[in-house]
């Protein structure tokens, strides 16, 4: 018996994590795990540890938006990056982002390969069209990082001609 990859979504927006874990669940794929909370969104991280924190958890994605109460630096994209930070032998986990709030600031903080590392950058009312794709590409062609290099190069077009 073979286990399917994982996936932790985790947003304050209920309805966007039942939409997102719908979309995922119709490839019959992934498991995934709906969190509410980031406290949940973090005790889920952590019970996917390998290596008492050591190494790279067993998360095969990670699906998450902007918590609008909170700070850039409190937000749960970062304080993940600040535990996978801790260990030389833990490389990123893949990080999907969908969020309203396309903040310039925000985006380039989440696609800046020193800071938040993020594979994609989505809106909640498109990204049916691209998630099943994104994450073939992330999961099992492990084509995370080029995918944050695309989409910082976007990005950077995009800011550079308005």
């Amino acid at each position: 018996m073979r286990f399917k990859p994982v996936i932790l979504i985790y947003d304050i927006d209920n309805r966007l994590v039942d939409d997102v874990a719908a979309e995922i669940g119709i490839t019959g794929r992934y498991t995934s795990i709906n969190t509410y909370n980031e406290a949940n969104a973090m005790d889920a991280v952590r019970q996917y540890d390998r290596g008492f924190g050591w190494l790279t958890n067993k998360l095969a994605c990670v699906i998450t938006g902007w918590n609008n109460h909170k700070k850039p630096r409190d937000q749960f994209l970062y304080r993940l990056r600040a535990m996978e930070r801790k260990s030389p032998l833990r490389e990123h986990s893949p990080v999907i982002i969908i969020s309203e709030d396309h903040r310039h600031d925000l985006k380039q903080r989440a696609l800046a390969t020193d800071d938040g590392h993020v594979a994609a950058y989505l809106h909640p009312d498109d990204f049916k069209q691209s998630l099943a794709a994104l994450l073939e590409q992330i999961v099992y062609q492990d084509k995370a990082e080029s995918l944050n290099q695309q989409a910082m190069a976007t990005f950077l077009t995009e800011r550079d001609q308005e």
